[in-house]
C-alpha cells in the first residue's frame, strides 16, 4: 500500500496554511490543482477564484498549465527550465511535506534552509514563534550562517524592523542583506546574506507557506513535549497517590490489627506489659503518617534556603532520634545553602537508617545477648567531602550490600518487617530538591557511607 499523500487535496493544504494570508493560500491551492491535472475550470471551482486569477497564479508560480489548455499537446516539457529543475510549487510542495512530517528541530531546519538557498541564495535562516506571555519573537532555529550574522536573542515587543515586520504582516526588507519574511500571528523568518534589492516578489510570496508551515511544525514540536511532560507528572502523581492508597490499606493496617490485638490482652489479664506493646504500635503508626506527609512535600523546589552550619543541624537532628546505643562523631564542618527543615528532616532519616540497621550486626552479639543489643556501640560520623563541595555520613555497621545499593531509594523498599520503606526515598527526594546528588558506599569501617554532593 503506498503511502498516503498528506497534500494530496485542497483540504489538506488549507489545514497547513490554515493561519496564512488569503493570497498566499489561494496561489498554493492553485499550484496544488494544477500539478494533480486540473483544468482552469476545475481549478477556479475548488478555489473560488476567477479563471482569470487562476491563469495569474499559473503563470507567476511557474507551474505547469491545466493539460486542456496545454499548447504543447501536454507534455509540459516547453517550460523555461526545459523540464530540467524543479519548479517553485515543486519545491515548496517538497518542503511543506517535510515540514508537515518533521518530529524533530532538524526535520524542519534542513527544508526551510534549502528553500532559502533555492529561492534567495542562502543558508542564513533564523526562525522566531511569537510568544505572546512575554509578548516576543523567540528563536527556535538558527543555522551556522545565521548566527554568524545576526545577534539571536529574543526580540522584544518595539519598533525595530523586526517587530514591525511581525506586525504589519509584510516582507521587509533590513538593510541592504537581510529579508524579514513574516507568518502573521506566528512569527518571522530572518534571512541574511542576500541581496534584498534583488529578491523577487514571486519568490517572496511563494516563500511565505515555508515560514508558516515551519513555524506550526515548531508549535506542534512544543505542544506534544508538553503534552509527554505532563502526562509523565500525572504518572508521577498517580504512583504516588497508589503509595498513599497502600500505605493506608496496608501499612497502617497492620499496626492497627497489632494494638487492637494487644489492647485486648490487656484488659483481659490486666498486664501493663501489653501496653507498651499497644504504645509502641502507636508510635509506628504515627512514623508512618510522619513519613506519608513528609514524602508529599519534599518532591517541592527549594525557595527558601539560607546558610546552615553542618555541625550544628547534624547535631540537632541527632537529639530527635532514639539513639541510646549509638554515638554521633563530627568530624569537621562546613556551611552552606540549604533549606534548614527539610535538611535536618534528611539527617534524622539517615541518623534513624544508620542506628536501625547498624546496630542488628549478628557477628557482633553475644550468645546471652538479646535481638540489637552489641557489644560495641555504633558510631556514626557526619563530615565534609574532600573535595569540598558536600559532605557524609557513615556509621561503622554492617554496611549495605553492594547488590541493594541500587534499591535502596526506592518507595517502599526495605529489609524490616516494621519498616516503611520511605526514609531513603525520602533522603533522596530532599536532595533532588536542592539539585544535589547522593550516593552510597562503604566507609573506612565498613559500614555504610552515604555521600551528598553537589552542595
Amino acid at each position: 500500500m503506498s503511502d498516503p499523500d498528506p497534500l494530496s487535496d485542497i483540504d489538506a493544504v488549507e489545514a497547513v496554511l490554515a493561519d496564512e494570508s488569503p493570497t498566499t493560500r489561494d496561489g498554493l491551492l492553485v499550484a496544488l490543482a494544477s500539478n494533480r491535472s486540473r483544468s482552469t475550470a476545475e481549478i477556479a471551482a475548488l478555489t473560488g477564484l476567477s479563471s482569470d486569477a487562476v491563469e495569474q497564479w499559473v503563470e507567476a508560480l511557474d507551474v505547469e498549465g491545466p493539460p486542456a489548455e496545454r499548447d504543447d499537446g501536454g507534455d509540459g516539457d516547453d517550460g523555461d527550465d526545459g523540464g530540467a529543475g524543479r519548479s517553485r510549487f515543486e519545491v515548496v510542495d517538497a518542503a511543506v511535506r517535510s515540514l508537515v512530517k518533521s518530529e524533530t528541530i532538524d526535520g524542519i531546519t534542513e527544508p526551510v534552509t534549502d528553500v532559502a538557498n533555492e529561492f534567495f541564495g542562502t543558508t542564513a535562516v533564523a526562525v522566531y514563534r511569537y510568544d505572546g506571555l512575554r509578548s516576543e519573537l523567540v528563536p527556535e532555529i538558527v543555522t551556522p550562517a545565521a548566527d554568524a550574522r545576526f545577534e539571536t536573542e529574543p526580540i522584544a515587543e518595539g519598533g525595530d524592523p523586526w517587530w514591525s515586520a511581525f506586525r504589519s504582516d509584510d516582507p521587509t526588507a533590513v538593510a541592504s542583506t537581510e529579508l524579514v519574511v513574516p507568518s502573521e500571528t506566528l512569527g518571522i523568518v530572518r534571512l541574511g546574506g542576500l541581496n534584498a534589492d534583488a529578491v523577487d516578489e514571486i519568490d517572496v510570496r511563494t516563500f511565505r507557506p515555508i515560514a508558516t508551515a515551519a513555524i506550526g511544525a515548531i508549535e506542534r514540536r512544543r505542544r506534544i513535549r508538553t503534552l509527554e511532560d505532563d502526562r509523565a507528572e500525572l504518572k508521577g502523581k498517580n504512583e504516588d497517590l497508589q503509595d498513599f492508597a497502600n500505605i493506608v490499606s496496608h501499612d497502617l493496617r497492620n499496626p492497627l490489627s497489632v494494638a487492637e490485638g494487644y489492647l485486648d490482652l490487656a484488659v483481659e489479664t490486666g498486664d501493663e506489659e501489653y501496653v507498651q506493646e499497644v504504645e509502641d504500635a502507636h508510635e509506628r503508626i504515627d512514623r508512618i503518617i510522619e513519613h506519608t506527609l513528609t514524602l508529599a512535600r519534599q518532591g517541592q523546589g527549594i525557595d527558601d534556603a539560607e546558610p546552615v552550619n553542618l555541625e550544628l543541624i547534624a547535631r540537632r537532628a541527632w537529639r530527635t532520634v532514639e539513639t541510646p546505643d549509638a554515638t554521633l562523631n563530627v568530624a569537621d564542618s562546613m556551611t552552606f545553602d540549604a533549606d534548614p527543615d527539610r535538611l535536618r528532616q534528611l539527617f534524622e532519616n539517615l541518623f534513624r537508617n544508620a542506628v536501625e540497621h547498624g546496630s542488628t550486626d549478628p557477628d557482633t552479639q553475644d550468645d546471652d545477648s538479646e535481638p540489637g543489643e552489641t557489644d560495641d556501640e555504633l558510631v556514626v560520623t557526619v563530615g565534609t567531602l574532600e573535595e569540598g563541595n558536600g559532605f557524609f555520613v557513615a556509621d561503622d555497621g554492617p554496611g549495605i550490600p553492594a547488590s541493594e545499593r541500587s534499591r535502596i531509594f526506592e518507595r517502599g523498599y526495605t529489609d524490616s518487617d516494621d519498616g516503611t520503606g520511605f526514609g531513603l526515598h525520602i533522603v533522596r527526594e530532599i536532595v533532588d530538591a536542592h539539585r544535589w546528588s547522593i550516593s552510597v558506599t562503604d566507609s573506612d569501617s565498613g559500614g555504610a557511607r552515604f555521600e551528598i554532593d553537589g552542595v
